[in-house]
């Protein structure tokens, strides 16, 4: 039998940089910047910081979503938000990955009373690379779902702009049941706190004095913070808050707005989480103008239709 080893013998393991707490002050860029969030390998955004780490590093959110470890394929800049692991051999992408695997197998370790530390790290053993022969393959489909920088060149720097609350933009309501293990399945997406799968926590009958909330409504989770936007029609746990538009706003207008939202969700917490009191105060949507104060749905749509998935999703809501 191969005797494992501890990760210290392949990997140095340090945090990552200091400086970068308040994302909302950087300027874009396409450097991507890795926090401790668990989607889009961890890719908060693409900004103007220095490349800091080179291509094939490991990174582990020890905040947030502890022990979801990614490997980063490109340059990258990695918050102190994860641990990072850089290889002190030759290893294969192969390897890397099984290292993640690993990390992940581990994440049950680890919770927000015992975060992540390097000295934690060292408790996970692994079988060295010259004994590792599992055949895994990470495909080249991950690496086409991997963020890249919004590539889209626009006259954005031209448009006139207006700053919005949310209430000039929408009517907020509260979902309406609680208790998600008391439903019966059925047919209606169900949204609840969750920041994954776009709020959906399963299909289930609508309760008795709840409320079916329309198809282009976006949800807030009063946990995460994260919005979505409702492509069907659904009903809605009493931790989300409902956005109903104002106005017939256009797909790609609900969009815009949502990425809008979801870049000022650092303002949440679970000391400040974004109840209904707090978030109805939400102010500085800034979004293109024209003829004084209405909406330029035709410059917002230019902007979001060149972005790298909306035409999947276009064809989503499409067919539903």
């Amino acid at each position: 039998m191969v005797e494992k080893i501890s990760l210290t013998k392949l990997f140095s393991m340090k945090y990552g940089s200091h400086g970068y707490d308040n994302k909302s002050v950087l300027d874009p860029g396409n450097i991507p910047v890795v926090s401790s969030q668990g989607v889009d390998n961890g890719v908060f955004g693409f900004f103007d910081v220095p490349k800091k780490y080179p291509p094939l590093t490991i990174s582990v959110p020890r905040t947030g979503s502890i022990g979801y470890a990614f490997v980063q394929h490109s340059a990258s800049n990695i918050t102190d938000d994860c641990i990072v692991l850089k290889p002190l051999v030759e290893v294969s992408t192969e390897y890397l990955y099984y290292i993640v695997a690993m990390i992940r197998n581990s994440r049950w370790r680890f919770n927000y009373g015992r975060k992540i530390t390097p000295e934690r790290l060292k408790i996970i053993s692994v079988v060295p690379p010259e004994f590792f022969k599992e055949d895994i393959s990470y495909s080249a489909k991950y690496l086409e779902l991997y963020p890249k920088p919004n590539k889209t060149k626009t006259t954005s720097q031209s448009l006139t702009r207006k700053k919005f609350s949310i209430t000039d933009l929408f009517d907020l309501a509260k979902g309406q049941f609680h208790a998600i293990d008391r439903l019966e399945s059925g047919d209606f997406p169900t949204v609840s706190r969750i920041s994954t799968d776009n709020g959906i926590v399963g299909f289930y009958n609508k309760p008795q004095k709840s409320k079916v909330f329309s198809a282009g409504t976006l949800t807030v989770s009063t946990v995460t913070g994260d919005t979505f936007l409702q492509i069907n029609p659904f009903i809605a746990s009493d931790n989300v808050l409902i956005c109903i538009p104002k106005k017939n706003y256009r797909i790609s207008t609900l969009i815009y707005i949502q990425a809008l939202l979801n870049k000022l969700k650092w303002r949440y917490s679970y000391g400040r989480q974004p109840y209904y009191r707090i978030f109805e105060k939400t102010t500085g949507l800034t979004l293109p103008i024209k003829d004084g104060d209405t909406l330029d749905e035709d410059s917002i749509e230019n902007i979001v239709k060149h972005t790298k998935y909306y035409t999947d999703l276009l064809s989503r809501i499409q067919s539903s």
